[in-house]
């Protein structure tokens, strides 16, 4: 009896080697899938990258980097975040022109292109400061549409990292307000779909942050008149609204000059 189980299981050795069944040694050598992953290390350069981190908690997080043409490694530089809406992040940096601005002005920006809320942008910071050489008092974000909404949540959330920030085209339906003082400029168009929730956003703000002081000037953009409301807010900073009469749902084509004027004027103290 004895020997006609060890001829049995001989015999399950062998058809197990035929018809390709893993081993348990075999098993522990297959590479790390999901969260366990490794991710591609990240060279910094000049230019356009599509790269991913994982977060603390082993979520892989996608986005897009521009820096500069004359980016070197061991130097300190500015960031903007730019929270894209309903379309992809691709898009984003054809709509602003965002790396354009970059360029002539040595900055980097970020592009991520699944965040789901202000938790994630965290988390993005946490990857770029130390590897990208990340000026972390001069760290602002931007967003459009949806991506608007997103940035007026960072504004809240991470006010304490976020030196300015920049909606364009995006209400702020919870009247989220920063934590400290924060400057804040904005693009809203007349001809908007959400241009009825301006008013809410605006005075919130305005009220929220104890802002007064209102100056007005007006000015012509996207082919008809725009009104900029300037109101100074504690500790030095700003609440800025271009409201631009003719403009939809849109990205005005000076926004991004503007806003980089603007965060210049605005690091964190």
């Amino acid at each position: 009896m004895k020997r006609a189980w060890m001829i049995l299981l001989t015999l399950a050795a062998v058809t197990g080697a035929a018809t390709g069944c893993s081993t348990a040694a075999e098993e522990t050598s297959t590479p790390p899938t999901g969260t366990e992953a490794t991710l591609p290390p990240e060279t910094p350069a000049p230019g356009d990258h599509t790269l991913a981190f994982r977060s603390a908690e082993g979520a892989k997080l996608e986005f897009l980097l521009h820096a500069p043409p004359g980016y070197a490694p061991g130097k300190a530089y500015p960031l903007v975040v730019a929270l894209h809406g309903s379309e992809a992040a691709e898009t984003l940096p054809v709509r602003t022109g965002l790396n354009e601005v970059a360029d002539a002005n040595g900055f980097l920006v970020a592009y991520p292109k699944e965040f789901p809320d202000a938790r994630a942008v965290g988390a993005l910071l946490d990857h770029l400061v130390p590897v990208w050489g990340v000026d972390t008092r001069r760290v602002h974000a931007t967003g459009f549409s949806r991506g608007a909404t997103l940035a007026y949540d960072v504004a809240e959330r991470l006010a304490d990292r976020f030196a300015s920030v920049a909606p364009v085209s995006g209400s702020n339906p919870d009247t989220s307000v920063p934590s400290r003082p924060l400057s804040l400029i904005t693009f809203q168009g007349g001809d908007d779909r959400l241009s009825q929730a301006w008013p809410v956003t605006n005075t919130g703000w305005d009220k929220a942050l104890g802002c007064g002081n209102e100056q007005v000037r007006s000015i012509t953009m996207e082919g008809g008149p725009t009104h900029v409301y300037t109101t100074t807010c504690p500790g030095g900073t700003e609440h800025v609204v271009y409201s631009v009469a003719r403009m939809g749902h849109a990205w005005p084509a000076d926004a991004s000059r503007l806003m980089w004027e603007f965060f210049t004027r605005h690091p964190l103290p």
